[in-house]
C-alpha cells in the first residue's frame, strides 16, 4: 500500500483533523474498521487501483460517532482517506490495554489573547531590519535559516506551555487568509517569535557593549516612527505589483509630539506621552512614571513601571537565559527620547509587582508579572549633543 498509493503523506495532512475529533471511537469499531479497510484495499490492489483516491472510495463508514460525523459532513476523498487511516492508529492503541485511556487528557481550553497585527508586525519588522542593517549576516538567508531552526527546536515547549489554550487558529487556513496575519495577532505566538528573534541575534551580537548599541538602534527606529508615523506594507517579491491587500496599516504619528524643553518636568511629561502612546497601541496595559529628581552633578533619576507589556513572557525568559539580552522596547524608546533632549540614560530593570517595590532594591528584586526600571539621566557634553543633532536617524 505504501508503494502503490502514497498513504503516508495523507496521514500527515489529515492527522490534525482526525486527532481533533471530540468523540472517542470504540476500539472494537476500530478493529472492524481496519478489517474493512484491509479487505477493500486488497480488492483495490487486485484491480490495479490502489491509489489514495481509490482506497478512499472503497472504505465503508466505520461504526463510531466520529466517523459518522465525517461521513455526514461530505468531506472530499483525501479527508476520507485520512479518517480511514485513523482506524489503524486506534487498533495500535487497542493492542496495549489501558494505554489509550491512560494518555487521554481532557482540558478546558481558554481563548488566546489577541494583539493588533500592526503592533506585532512593527516590533518584529523593526528588529529584523535592525539586524539586517547591522551587518552581522553576509546574507539574511543565514538569519532566516537560524530563525526557523530556533522555532523548530522551541515548538514543543511552546505547545506544552500553552496546552490549556485554544491554538487552533494558528492552523485555520480560512481564518489566517481572512486576517492575513500569519498568526502574529495571537499574543503567545508573537511572543514565541519575538523570543526566537532575540535568541538568534544574540548568537551573532555577543559583546555586551554591542548588544546595548544594537538595542538602542532598535529603540531609536521605533522612536522615529512614533514621531513621524509609518506606512507598513507586506513584503512583496521584486517584480510584483503592490495591491491594496499588501497594505498592513499605518503606524500613527504621536499627536502633539513631545515637549521641546529639557527641564525635569518636560522630560517627565514626554515620557508619559510616549508610554501613553504605546498603551494606545496595545503594547502595554498600564504604566507609571515618577517625578524626575535631581541627584547632583546635572543628573536626574526617575522610576518607570510598565504593566503587562505585550512581550512580557519573551522578555522575562530572555533576561534569565539569554545573557539578559532582551528587547525592552519601551526603555529603548525612552532612551532615544532623552538623547534627543541632551541626556544620556543608564538604567537597571527587572520583573516587579509595582514600581515602589522595585525602586527599593532594583538589582535583586524579581517579581513575576510586570517590569520596572530605575533610570539615571546625565546631561551630554555639548560636542556629543551637537554630533547627535546632526546625525541621521
Amino acid at each position: 500500500l505504501m508503494a502503490a498509493g502514497g498513504v503516508v503523506p495523507l496521514l500527515a495532512e489529515g492527522e490534525q483533523r482526525a486527532l481533533s475529533s471530540k468523540a472517542a471511537p470504540s476500539p472494537w469499531a476500530a478493529v472492524g474498521g481496519l478489517a474493512a479497510l484491509l479487505a477493500a484495499a486488497a480488492c483495490a490492489v487486485a484491480a490495479g487501483l490502489a491509489s489514495a483516491d481509490s482506497l478512499a472510495y472503497a472504505v465503508p463508514p466505520a461504526r463510531d460517532d466520529a466517523s459518522d460525523a465525517i461521513a455526514r459532513s461530505g468531506l472530499g476523498r483525501r479527508e476520507a482517506s485520512a479518517a480511514a487511516l485513523q482506524v489503524a492508529a486506534l487498533l495500535a492503541a487497542a493492542e496495549a490495554p489501558g494505554l489509550a485511556h491512560a494518555e487521554l487528557v481532557v482540558r478546558t481550553q481558554k481563548k488566546v489573547p489577541e494583539i493588533p497585527k500592526l503592533l506585532a508586525v512593527m516590533l518584529l519588522r523593526t528588529t529584523y531590519e535592525s539586524i539586517k542593517d547591522w551587518g552581522a549576516y553576509s546574507s539574511m538567508a543565514q538569519y532566516q535559516r537560524s530563525f526557523w531552526m530556533q522555532l523548530r527546536d522551541g515548538r514543543k515547549s511552546f505547545m506544552e506551555r500553552y496546552q490549556n489554550y485554544d491554538l487552533s487558529g494558528m492552523y485555520n487556513s480560512t481564518e489566517l487568509a481572512e486576517t492575513r496575519s500569519g498568526g502574529v495577532n495571537n499574543r503567545f505566538y508573537f511572543t514565541f517569535l519575538n523570543d526566537a528573534q532575540w535568541r538568534v541575534i544574540g548568537t551573532r551580537v555577543t559583546r555586551e557593549a554591542d548588544r546595548t548599541r544594537f538595542s538602542r538602534v532598535v529603540g531609536d527606529r521605533l522612536y522615529r516612527a512614533i514621531l513621524n508615523g509609518l506606512e507598513l506594507k507586506a513584503d512583496v517579491p521584486e517584480g510584483e505589483e503592490l495591491t491594496p491587500d499588501t497594505n498592513i496599516g499605518t503606524w500613527p504619528k504621536l499627536s502633539g509630539g513631545v515637549p521641546s524643553g529639557s527641564s525635569p518636568a518636560d522630560l517627565a511629561e514626554g515620557s508619559r506621552r510616549l508610554l501613553e502612546y504605546l498603551k494606545a497601541q496595545s503594547y502595554l496595559k498600564d504604566f507609571t512614571v515618577s517625578d524626575f529628581q535631581s541627584v547632583g552633578d546635572g543628573r536626574l533619576r526617575f522610576v518607570s513601571f510598565v504593566g503587562e507589556p505585550v512581550n512580557l513572557e519573551a522578555t522575562a525568559s530572555l533576561m534569565r537565559s539569554n545573557g539578559n539580552f532582551a528587547p525592552r522596547y519601551d526603555q529603548r524608546i525612552l532612551q532615544a527620547y532623552f538623547g534627543d533632549h541632551g541626556f544620556e540614560c543608564d538604567f537597571v530593570d527587572g520583573l516587579a509587582d509595582d514600581a515602589t517595590a522595585f525602586s527599593k532594591n532594583p538589582p535583586r528584586y524579581r517579581g513575576v508579572s510586570e517590569r520596572s526600571g530605575l533610570c539615571a539621566l546625565t546631561r551630554m557634553p555639548a560636542f556629543e549633543l551637537a554630533l547627535r543633532a546632526g546625525a541621521s536617524p
